[in-house]
């Protein structure tokens, strides 16, 4: 345990309480990356050392104390100038010197794939895209001067045939060990930050169907003082202004009782928000009128921030046509229709009363700028049209879609 306790406490060098999570498990990879990097480039001291390779060792050295340097300023600064510092001497101070005293043929250039490797996982991500393209240039520039020196004789390899060998089999043997350490620890870092982004949703996911319960409690309380209040009331204008409060609650709340008991708390069914609401609406109003309601909906989904102004638009529509459509025959006809082409959401509710005229009381009621602000703040192009009665119609997009 302490030894695993020490070995965490080294992967969080550097990891500030202010990163997000991609920049708390980018800082552990650097480090992990750098104590792997420390690690292969100690055994190749020893290697050099035993078979006498004397100028390998110098450069070896270096290497270490680079990536020392590496966990410092990953320490003390941040992880860019950790991967800057890592990539850039590995590619002009590890790889150039390395080739250019034991050649191609040494297959030193081999170390490149798992140096390549590990910054394409490191920085695979859009916030580091810019830093990913200056370090691909770096990358490429090293092995553009390798390969003109070789082109121009600029690189003449000095390391004897007899030792060629045991150069090869070294470099391919730690070749293939550092990609897997490197492979290794980058994804097992990859799979903790997936599962610490599972956890959050599952919280989160609790937490939002709490407060969507509360709120749904909430109003639902609410709902219920305004029908007493409006129950104990003399005063008929009292009451239909109540009446209007609490429709107004009870479709808000509606979302919310529809989210938290289907368990999702990211979007609605607001075909199935429509039905509810009607259902609700009509016990309301039916007693006072004979009516029909014929609708025409898609299964169209909402997030909240769109659904509850959609909510409220259509209880002041079916509201008003119940208070001031009054058709000739006495048979109040409402038809809604909700349609969702993939791009938009079209909302179109009609009646069978007299129409919409301007110059009507109605036309600058309460609920007449609700409709009108609420479409605004849906960002949505709406309309009002006499067709045969009163035709409302709103085109706006959802985030859902």
């Amino acid at each position: 345990m302490l030894i695993k306790d020490r070995y965490e406490a080294f992967m969080n060098l550097g990891v500030k309480p202010t990163y997000q999570l991609w920049e708390r498990h980018l800082t552990r990879k650097i480090n992990s990356i750098s104590i792997i990097g420390i690690v292969n480039i100690v055994c190749g001291i020893l290697f050099f050392t035993l078979f006498k390779y004397n100028e390998y060792v110098l450069i070896c050295t270096a290497g270490v104390i680079v990536l020392i340097a590496v966990i410092a300023l990953n320490y003390y600064k941040n992880y860019i100038w950790a991967v800057y510092l890592f990539f850039i001497y590995g590619f002009f101070g590890f790889f150039v010197p390395m080739i250019v005293k034991g050649g191609v043929e040494s297959y030193i250039g081999l170390f490149y794939f798992p140096v390549i490797i590990s910054m394409i996982m490191l920085l695979g991500r859009k916030e580091t895209l810019k830093h990913f393209i200056t370090l691909s240039f770096f990358c490429f520039l090293s092995i553009t001067l390798i390969g003109f020196g070789y082109k121009l004789n600029y690189i003449v390899p000095v390391i004897p045939y007899e030792q060629l060998i045991n150069m090869r089999v070294f470099n391919m043997v730690f070749c293939i060990i550092l990609t897997l350490s490197f492979t290794a620890t980058i994804v097992s870092e990859n799979v903790k930050q997936e599962e610490v982004i599972k956890k959050m949703l599952v919280e989160k996911e609790i937490l939002l169907a709490e407060v969507f319960h509360r709120v749904k409690n909430n109003m639902n309380i609410v709902t219920s003082l305004l029908n007493l209040k409006k129950n104990m009331s003399d005063s008929e204008e009292v009451k239909v202004a109540l009446e209007d409060c609490r429709n107004r609650v009870f479709s808000m709340a509606l979302v919310h009782q529809n989210i938290f008991s289907k368990g999702n708390t990211g979007e609605l069914n607001f075909k199935t928000y429509i039905e509810q609401l009607i259902t609700e609406m009509g016990k309301s109003f039916g007693k006072e009128k004979e009516f029909k309601i014929h609708l025409d909906v898609d299964e169209v989904h909402l997030e909240v921030a769109t659904a509850i102004p959609s909510g409220l638009i259509l209880n002041e529509l079916i509201t008003n046509s119940f208070k001031y459509a009054q058709p000739e025959n006495g048979h109040l006809q409402i038809h809604i229709s909700l349609k969702n082409d993939e791009r938009n959401i079209q909302l179109k509710v009609k009646d069978n009363g007299p129409g919409f005229f301007p110059s009507d009381k109605t036309a600058n009621s309460l609920g007449m700028e609700l409709i009108k602000d609420l479409s605004e703040q849906l960002n949505g192009v709406y309309s009002f049209n006499n067709n045969s009665g009163l035709e409302f119609n709103l085109k706006f997009k959802s985030l859902a879609n």
